[in-house]
């Protein structure tokens, strides 16, 4: 396997995979911490419904709104105008979607089966649009079994940028976003500003998600918002280290993936799920000792 041609072909599906392997990893550490893991799992669903809208009212929405002054044909030739119109429709449901689901998650104990539901009619309408869609079928069709080595130089640049934006933000507010998450009503006695961080997370949460699934598909967002921390909890001694542990977790993700993507000509979504799965051994391993050492 000659890695400095697939450098040569893919860098830029390669820098976004692992960028992703780093971020997504700790967004969705903040979402287990909040004991809200399964929104790792429905909101990339609801990312790529709306870019399967997107592409299912194209016509539509070029005869009455117009994009840019472009025609259909113009504008399936036009990759940046294109892709920045989905990128639109799949924020506008994650958000839409994530909105959705924190109104009606004052109910914990029926929080689980609401998201499972979401995620189900969010996969069906996905299939359905995608079906009714007259353009862009084969896009969605490779986005959804994780072919993402065709990103190019704009996706990476906007991926970048919007994991950028980020990193910086958890960075600022990791402190509050931590404790406001891990115990709410702390939070409060100590006089902090609850909902704008909850409010702040869920932002980052849905920048993540609606970007990350465009670029890099919602099979390897699955795979680094979910698999990473729960590999890492069962390891980490302290915050710090869960933290640490969900991201390197995620680039060996990455990083293994491209690897058996490349030598086993396999899509890249499932192949890094399959390398992520198996991070989950050490963790597993691990509790296992500890809990009998315990007893």
């Amino acid at each position: 396997m000659d890695l400095s041609l697939y450098w040569e072909l893919f860098h830029f599906a390669i820098l976004a995979a692992l960028l992703a392997g780093v971020v997504c990893p700790l967004m969705g550490a903040f979402l287990l911490v909040r004991r809200t893991g399964f929104y790792g799992v429905t909101l990339p669903q609801f990312a790529a419904c709306g870019v399967a809208c997107g592409y299912a009212v194209l016509p539509w929405w070029l005869a009455n709104v117009g994009l840019g002054g472009l025609d259909l044909e113009a504008a399936l030739e036009s990759p940046h105008a294109l892709r920045n119109y989905v990128l639109a429709w799949g924020a506008l449901f994650t958000f839409g979607g994530l909105l959705g689901l924190v109104l009606l998650g004052a109910r914990k104990e029926t929080e689980t089966g609401r998201v499972a539901a979401a995620f189900a009619i969010a996969a069906a309408v996905t299939v359905l649009l995608a079906q009714k869609a007259p353009t862009g079928r084969e896009f969605i069709e490779q986005l959804l079994r994780g072919e993402i080595l065709t990103v190019d130089s704009h996706e990476f640049e906007t991926i970048a940028a919007v994991y950028a934006v980020v990193l910086v933000l958890l960075w600022l507010f990791h402190r509050d976003l931590l404790l406001v998450s891990f115990d709410r009503e702390f939070a409060l006695v100590l006089g902090k500003r609850v909902k704008a961080f909850e409010a702040l997370l869920m932002i980052l949460t849905g920048l993540t998600v609606s970007a990350g699934v465009l670029i890099v598909g919602p099979i390897v967002l699955f795979g680094l918002l979910v698999i990473p921390p729960l590999a890492a909890r069962g390891l980490a001694r302290s915050m710090v280290s869960f933290f640490v542990l969900s991201a390197a977790f995620g680039v060996v993700a990455a990083a293994g993936g491209l690897v058996a993507s490349f030598a086993l000509d396999w899509p890249l979504g499932p192949s890094l799920c399959a390398v992520a799965a198996l991070e989950l051994v050490p963790g597993w391993a691990f509790g296992r000792l500890r809990h009998g050492w315990s007893t």
